[in-house]
């Protein structure tokens, strides 16, 4: 019987995290419910007219206001982050990603019964808070379940299922942009919510969290359900020892002791990778194709808007779907390239569709300017899209993983809200050469990487925290680089962990 921490993927875990991703699965299907619909709702191109209570559209003649109202959504997300925070703590996950998904529901009610702007906004904060608490709890859950090889292939389990919400949504929408058919559209997410109250009770609790809690039987029978027929003796005894070496240590932090440095290790170059790498997931750009695709192309196709589907909005389903595509390329690739090399190559590809989408908007070169948004986004869900959402359960310690989760959804959230809003003005503004704002950003994020974020791929989480819990530093030079935990040698390099970490609690300890 081969030894669990040598186990890849098995076929439960890869249920589980289904189950989980609904909830993820949701976000990406009201991230992307006002891009195809956008004029039919701001602009109302099919004219106002009432069904019975229920006016045809809502009428935002500010795109100011509009773009509150595609942010708002972000604002319900971080609420949700921070909430579900000490819920997860207390409850565990399974608790968490069921009944949270049932904002959603309320959400649903708000958005498709809605008479005036107040009321859409709501409802878009209620389905936020619902897809904060789901990401939130989605990324610890996986890293929590799965090995190192696992997690190289389900960690980019959150940007696949939002992308596959995004993809569904704007399929949904070619034929339901119309009024009052956008009703039934925003309406659904509350079907999906009530989906997932009701399957997620089926999957397993994180086996981390139950020892967390001395519930070791229920731990026991958890891991021996991710591993599917491997021996867990000896990863559920090093389960156990490490959360043991933890409480003697401290018990779980907050967001605030995260912040303010009030934990055993020093953290804070691990608060810096996840912090700064949601920050230039929101300032690359993607959001801007997201929310408003279809108002992009349409500058170049020049469409009736009122003539829907419009072939902007249909492009705009198109690159959902290359999206999607691109999306499980990154999770195969990230199983053979590292962390650092995908996030340079994507970050940087950003950057030059970024420039090229510029001269293809000063020159009015329709086809160049399509084919790069395709690019664009594309090129994000290789590396940018679904790397962030990992690198807080690849570098974090189990006391601080849902905390340092939480503070960096929120940056993302916080800038995802930020982009929603200020993108209308600025493109009014800055017209064509918009696109050279986020082709900065991304050169930046490039720069940041190098010379910042740590390789994690095959790498212990323990490994990790060890190395560079020593304040914040470049991670350029062998010091830096962590070994990779082989699986003919994962015995021997846990107990040399285990050694470790038992050295780091001693009081003349010279170990961060």
């Amino acid at each position: 019987m081969i030894d669990s921490r040598t186990v890849g993927v098995t076929r439960y875990q890869a249920f589980c995290t289904a189950l989980a991703a609904i909830g993820t699965f949701n976000f990406g299907w009201n991230i992307g419910s006002v891009n195809i619909p956008g004029d039919v709702l701001q602009n109302c191109v099919t004219g106002r007219k009432f069904y019975g209570p229920f006016p045809s559209c809502i009428d935002v003649s500010s795109g100011t206001v509009w773009g509150i109202i595609v942010g708002c959504f972000a604002l319900g997300a971080i609420i949700g982050a921070v909430v579900s925070n000490p819920v997860i703590d207390r409850m565990g996950y399974k608790f968490a990603l069921s009944w949270f998904a049932l904002a959603n529901v309320i959400g649903a009610l708000l958005l498709s019964l809605t008479t005036s702007i107040p009321q859409f906004i709501i409802g878009r904060v209620f389905v936020g808070i619902a897809a904060g608490a789901a990401n939130n709890a989605l990324s610890t859950y996986v890293s929590d379940m799965t090995t190192p090889r696992g997690r190289n292939v389900l960690g980019g389990g959150v940007q696949f299922a939002c992308n596959t919400g995004i993809m569904l949504n704007n399929a949904f929408a070619l034929g339901l942009a119309p009024p009052p058919r956008w009703r039934i559209l925003f309406s659904l997410t509350g079907v999906f919510g009530l989906i997932n109250f009701a399957l997620f009770p089926f999957a397993s609790e994180s086996p981390k969290w139950l020892v967390s809690k001395g519930r070791f039987d229920e731990a026991r029978e958890s891991l021996s359900r991710f591993r599917q027929g491997a021996d867990i003796e000896a990863e559920f005894n090093d389960m156990v020892r490490a959360d043991q070496e933890n409480r003697e240590r401290t018990e779980d932090v907050n967001v605030v002791q995260v912040i303010r440095g009030q934990t055993p290790d020093n953290l804070r170059h691990q608060l810096l990778c996840v912090s700064a790498l949601m920050f230039f997931q929101q300032l690359c750009g993607i959001n801007a194709v997201i929310f408003y695709s279809t108002q992009i192309i349409n500058k170049s196709t020049h469409d009736d808007p009122a003539d829907i589907p419009t072939l902007a909005q249909i492009l705009s389903f198109v690159i959902s779907v290359v999206a999607l595509i691109f999306t499980f390329a990154g999770m195969v690739l990230g199983a053979y390239f590292g962390r650092r090399t995908l996030l340079m190559f994507s970050h940087g590809t950003m950057a030059l569709f970024s420039a090229i989408m510029v001269a293809g908007s000063v020159k009015d070169i329709t086809g160049l300017v399509v084919t790069m948004v395709f690019l664009f986004n594309a090129f994000f869900n290789l590396g940018v899209g679904p790397i962030p959402w990992a690198t807080a359960g690849e570098m974090t310690p189990r006391y601080a993983m849902t905390a340092m989760s939480a503070i960096g959804t929120g940056i993302g959230y916080v800038f995802t809200f930020v982009i929603g809003v200020i993108f209308p003005p600025m493109q009014t503004a800055w017209d064509n050469y918009t696109f050279f704002f986020f082709m900065a950003w991304n050169l930046a994020a490039v720069s940041f990487v190098f010379l910042f974020v740590p390789e994690t791929k095959d790498r212990r989480i323990e490994d990790t925290v060890r190395t560079h819990s020593c304040g914040v530093h470049f991670v350029v030079g062998k010091k830096w680089q962590v070994e990779v935990a082989k699986e003919k040698d994962a015995a021997a390099v846990a107990t040399a962990n285990y050694n470790a970490v038992l050295e780091a609690s001693k009081p003349n300890s010279n170990v961060a």
